[in-house]
């Protein structure tokens, strides 16, 4: 395998004292059988051969999540760090579907036992509740701040309005980051003002999804769609992904120039914002090489006006 230089790029996580590489690794399909192929395409020796790796490239956090796997994904960060005399920094993610303010704290030491640790780095809310009011679920996340469970808050999947909303509840601490489906095709984040306002807030982006489950690596076409909960989706429908193929190739042509692939373009279309990190996902040492392999590349103006008219061209053709 190919050496290169470790990740340069370091970008702090709201106004926290958490400073990270402009990449993670988001590991929704460590341990998962019901959405990914965990045991089938990939295994545990995958991931332990991505997580040396990332380490050694540079990478310096994982995002995972209590529901990733029911659990596994967690349990598996767990084991790996605690062999780790250095460990990354990791995020992880409460799926608020209890009904009391003690199930919150439950989840939160439930998510400690799970990676071994004695205090949880950053802890977002994976999506807003159903079940509870918001005012009580921040208030008791900001409790488990003052107990010293969670060093960091940040949310997930809020909108403008519900990060208001949240931050408003809360008397000390604040909300540092708010993940969202971001990519260069899921421009929601920018429609609805999330963007300037978490500038000017002081609350980073963490871009799930920034591939597209894929879509912008270029592997899938018309006659190679994807499988799995990913074939029934309108974006990987034979249609939209004939639209994409010129966007494709525009990302092709950018990356060209520096050795770089379609996916790394991709990538660091959303690296461009410094108030922006991405979390690609990464089964396997390919992908994770691809994904890291953007990391301290920058582009210039002109290529980032070349990717906007491909998009907007998507867009005036139909695409989703």
């Amino acid at each position: 395998m190919a050496e290169r230089r470790t990740i340069a790029d370091r970008r702090r996580i709201g106004g926290s004292d958490l400073v990270v590489t402009g990449i993670g690794i988001g590991t929704w399909s460590w341990g998962d059988k019901k959405f990914w192929t965990y045991g089938e395409d990939f295994d545990r020796k995958d991931i332990n051969r991505v997580w040396r790796r990332a380490l050694e490239l540079g990478v310096s956090w994982f995002d995972t999540a209590e529901i990733y796997g029911e659990g596994a994904s967690e349990t598996i960060i767990g084991e790996l760090l605690a062999k780790e005399k250095q460990p990354p920094m990791i995020a992880t993610k409460i799926y608020p579907e209890g009904k009391t303010l003690a199930s919150v704290r439950k989840a939160a030491e439930g998510s400690l036992k799970r990676l071994g640790l004695d205090i949880i780095d950053l802890y977002q809310v994976h999506w807003p509740p159903t079940k509870m009011p918001l005012g009580d679920l921040m208030r008791e996340m900001e409790a488990l701040v003052d107990d010293n469970l969670v060093a960091n808050i940040g949310v997930s999947n809020f909108s403008l309005a519900e990060v208001e909303e949240a931050q408003g509840a809360m008397q000390r601490a604040k909300i540092v980051s708010n993940q969202v489906h971001y990519s260069l095709l899921h421009r929601e984040p920018e429609d609805e003002g999330l963007m300037e306002h978490h500038r000017r807030a002081g609350i980073t982006i963490i871009a799930y999804s920034p591939l597209e489950q894929g879509l912008l690596t270029g592997k899938f076409t018309p006659a190679r769609p994807p499988g799995g909960f990913r074939g029934s989706k309108p974006r990987f429908s034979p249609e939209n992904l004939k639209r994409a193929r010129p966007l494709l190739d525009t990302l092709a042509a950018v990356g060209r120039d520096d050795g770089k692939s379609i996916g790394q373009a991709a990538l660091a279309w959303l690296l461009k914002d410094p108030n922006v990190v991405v979390i690609p996902g990464a089964k396997n040492l390919k992908q994770l090489e691809d994904d890291v392999g953007c990391a301290d590349w920058l582009l210039t103006g002109k290529e980032l006006d070349r990717i906007e008219r491909a998009y907007h061209d998507y867009k005036e053709a139909g695409g989703v």
